[in-house]
């Protein structure tokens, strides 16, 4: 059941090109919420749009506090990035369907922002390795430090390894039987998803998308799978790889 709060936001740092990790305090929430899920921030002000709440996925929680990472990409993002210590904020949640817990080894591949909820899966889990790409190391937010063994990939190579993430993907599923656990760009998680499919490995993803509500009442984020129409805010955030139609999704 989701939670409804005025949560106080108790800090609010830059942590890498134009992205600020967000940290709030809600016992109530921190102690419902696991891997893969998500919430909804807004504002308590009424120069702010009430309908204005945006999408966040737990990026950590622990000793009542929820860790997000935004990345400023428009208005509602950049209003976000603007919070101040002390500032108290509307947040609901925990919302949506998170990862399934791993049977086996798991593989973690997050892709910008979609970092977030990696690293929340790998500070609960235990046998985890993390592949985490950026465009280059100004954007690298510093959540893989310390959670489990890493594999760090940079567009430029300015940071870690060159490439793509998905080319490392390949690599770590022969070195044994895994599941794989992915958010970040569609075309990232098409490719991530294709690899697995592949090799033979369960692969589950964790979809972004636009939301009004983040219930499911307004229909507002619904995307094709193969088992028709479904929204991510409440059948999601997170899907079995094999369901979804990416050609259907925009990236």
């Amino acid at each position: 059941m989701p939670l409804d709060r005025m949560c106080e936001i108790t800090a609010v740092q830059q942590v890498a090109e134009m992205t600020f990790k967000i940290v709030a305090e809600s016992k109530e929430i921190a102690g419902e919420a696991k891997p893969g899920q998500f919430a909804m921030l807004g504002f308590d002000s009424p120069s702010f749009d009430p309908f204005l709440r945006r999408p966040m996925s737990f990026a950590k929680t622990e000793f009542g506090r929820l860790e997000f990472i935004v990345r400023v990409v428009g208005w509602g993002s950049a209003l976000l990035a603007t919070l101040k210590q002390g500032e108290r904020i509307p947040i609901l949640g925990p919302l949506g369907n998170g990862f399934p817990e791993p049977s086996e080894r798991a593989i973690l591949v997050g892709g910008g922002t979609g970092i977030a909820p990696m690293a929340f899966a790998a500070s609960r889990w235990k046998k985890a390795i993390l592949l985490y790409g950026e465009r280059g190391q100004e954007n690298l937010c510093g959540l893989h430090n310390g959670i489990c063994e890493t594999k760090i990939i940079t567009e430029d190579g300015s940071y870690g390894e060159k490439g793509l993430v998905t080319d490392y993907l390949q690599t770590e599923l022969e070195k044994g039987p895994a599941e794989i656990f992915t958010c970040g760009p569609v075309r990232m998680m098409e490719r991530v998803a294709q690899v697995s499919q592949e090799l033979g490995a369960k692969c589950y993803v964790s979809l972004e998308a636009r939301m009004a509500c983040g219930i499911g009442a307004c229909v507002g984020c619904t995307v094709e799978t193969r088992d028709g129409y479904k929204k991510v805010c409440s059948d999601g955030p997170v899907f079995d790889a094999e369901k979804i139609i990416w050609e259907a999704l925009d990236d």
